[in-house]
Formats: C-alpha cells, sequence, structure tokens
C-alpha cells in the first residue's frame, strides 16, 4: 500500500499476500532507506508498516511491525547507492544489533547510529517500533567532523546528551516535522547540534557550557525576545543579528540544553501571557493577542498556552490580579 500526503508515503504489508510480505518488506526498506535484507519471521504472521517524509539532506521515517531479523550484509552494500548514516531511536521492542565489529542491546529509548558502509545484523526479539533519521554525510560533517566518534557506540537513555537527543527524536514523526509550527530547516539544523554534543559525550570530552557559550546563549535569548512576534522569524534572522553561523548559535543553546525553537516558543508564550494579562489589551481578541504574540494559528496558540502554563489563553486573562 503505497499513500502521500504532504509529501508523506506510507508503506505497508497489509495489502500483499502473506507469502509475499517478507520480500515486499525487503523492497521496502530498500527503496526507502537502504538496501536490507528480512528474514527469520512467519510470513503468515508476518506485518510491518512505515511512513516516510524526505527533506533534502534527512529523511523522517516511523516504523513498526512484529519479530523480525534485518540484515545489511555484502550484497546489500553492493547496492547502496548515497553513503549516509542513521539514527535510530528505538521506541518499542527488543533489539539486538551487530554493528561492525560491535554487538549491543537495545531498548525503549536508546539510540543507534550506524554507518550504511557497515555490517549491520539487527535481531527485533518482539514487535517492535522506531523513529529512523536518515542523514547525508554532507550533513554530519558539518556538525560532526568524525562521525567515528558515534559509529557503533552505545547512545544510552541515561546519558547526559543522549536523553536530550532521545527526547528530541522521539517528536520526530513524519507526520509532526509535515505541520510543525516551526521552519523544517530549523528541526533538522537542531539535530545537528544535539548530534555534535552527544559526539562530545561520548568520545569522552566535557560537554559542559563554557562562560562564553552562557553568554552568547543570554544574547541569543534577549535577542529572540525582542524579535519573537515576528511570525516568520527563523535561526538565520536572529544569527544574522547577532553576526554569528546558524550553527553557533544552535550549538550554543544546545551546550545549555536548549533549541532555538523552544526558545522562541517560550518567548511568544510569555509576550502572550503579559498581553493577556494587562488591561491595556481587554479590548482585543485572545485570537488576536496570539497573532501579536508570533503564533500564525489560533488553535496552535491556545494548545501550546495550555501546555506551557495549565490554562487556556481565556483561562488566563480571567484569573488575572484585578
Amino acid at each position: 500500500m503505497l499513500a502521500e500526503a504532504q509529501g508523506i508515503v506510507r508503506l505497508s504489508t497489509r495489502d500483499s499476500a502473506p507469502a509475499e510480505r517478507l520480500s515486499y518488506w525487503s523492497s521496502v526498506l530498500s527503496s526507502t532507506l537502504t538496501p536490507s535484507a528480512v528474514d527469520r519471521a512467519d510470513p503468515l504472521e508476518f506485518e510491518s508498516e512505515l511512513t516516510a517524509l524526505a527533506l533534502g539532506h534527512v529523511t523522517f521515517s516511523a516504523a513498526h511491525g512484529s519479530a523480525q531479523r534485518a540484515m545489511r550484509a555484502r550484497p546489500e552494500l553492493r547496492h547502496t547507492g548515497e553513503h549516509c548514516f542513521n539514527l535510530i531511536l528505538v521506541r518499542g521492542g527488543s533489539w539486538q544489533v551487530a554493528l561492525g565489529g560491535t554487538r549491543g542491546s537495545f531498548g525503549p529509548g536508546d539510540l543507534i547510529f550506524y554507518d550504511t558502509q557497515d555490517l549491520l545484523r539487527c535481531e527485533l526479539l518482539t514487535a517492535w517500533s522506531d523513529i529512523n533519521v536518515q542523514l547525508s554525510e554532507q550533513f554530519v560533517r558539518r556538525w560532526v567532523p568524525n562521525p567515528a566518534w558515534l559509529v557503533g557506540r552505545p547512545i544510552a537513555r541515561e546519558s547526559q546528551w543522549g536523553r536530550v537527543l532521545s527526547s528530541y527524536v522521539a517528536q520526530l514523526a513524519p507526520e509532526f516535522i509535515a505541520q510543525a509550527p516551526l521552519p523544517q530547516s530549523l528541526l533538522t539544523d537542531q539535530i545537528g547540534a544535539l548530534l555534535a554534543l552527544t559526539a562530545t559525550e561520548v568520545s569522552g570530552a566535557r560537554a559542559a557550557p563554557t562562560s562564553g557559550k552562557r553568554a552568547l546563549r543570554e544574547r541569543i535569548c534577549d535577542c529572540v525576545r525582542q524579535r519573537c512576534a515576528e511570525p516568520a522569524l527563523q535561526v538565520s534572522d536572529i544569527a544574522a543579528t547577532l553576526d554569528i553561523s546558524r550553527r553557533t548559535l544552535h550549538r550554543a543553546l544546545a551546550s545549555c540544553g536548549e533549541t532555538f525553537g523552544a526558545v522562541l516558543i517560550q518567548a511568544r508564550v510569555e509576550l502572550a501571557t503579559r498581553m493577556l494579562q494587562s488591561h491595556n489589551f481587554d479590548r482585543v481578541t485572545t485570537g488576536e493577542i496570539g497573532r501579536r504574540a508570533g503564533f500564525s494559528d489560533a488553535s496552535h496558540f491556545a494548545k501550546i498556552m495550555r501546555r506551557r502554563t495549565g490554562r487556556t489563553p481565556l483561562q488566563l486573562r480571567r484569573g488575572r490580579p484585578h
């Protein structure tokens, strides 16, 4: 089954005859991500589904299925075209992964980072689900000069940056990316920044923010607060104002455990809250206040305010001091 909406591709084994599902799923993985072989599954009970969205140097996919083994052996490597890296978040199931010369067990919240030039065997022992972010070599090397720091090493959910990266990737289902209220380039840049910090942590180097990074973070946040009402505000606008690169901006925020998207949303929430609690805006509708605070959609504004403050815009207005 193949369906597309807003650039999203959906593929499922449900429309294939049971005897053909294993080969069909191998072709799905090969055409969407990288050439792969699938076996060790009962064709009569086998099922898997995948949703994917390609954005230039980055492809997002979310998949789930029944127990199986996926392999990338010599034949699959020979048929691999573009050199890429895959960042996989385990969302469900028990995974046994042999990557190059390393082996490991992975569970929900763990991350696997592998090079498409390496041999791979992945034993999915039970029903499973994942989010896979496929990154071009060009993208990865822009953020991580030496990807070997990450390839084949466990990125545990308990580690400092592994936890942040895992939480972020967990949000990156193709449907979210397609409808996100932030520019897609911002969402992908934040992956790069968090990968860079994770690589630093895994390699054993210190990742604590320097005083210079903390000072730059304050300048970035001040600039965002001043301009957050601009609906189309992007990283490049703030970076140009501060005369720094987008990568420097992302790294400064990430070193302090923050992302540009979160800083921007919080600045807009604070601006909207001030207006809702001020009598000077009594004649302005809550929807218009959201627009003036930089939110382009009234329903999204209401959801964000409730999520961040625990109250709707109308409740914030009614609950203000008299």
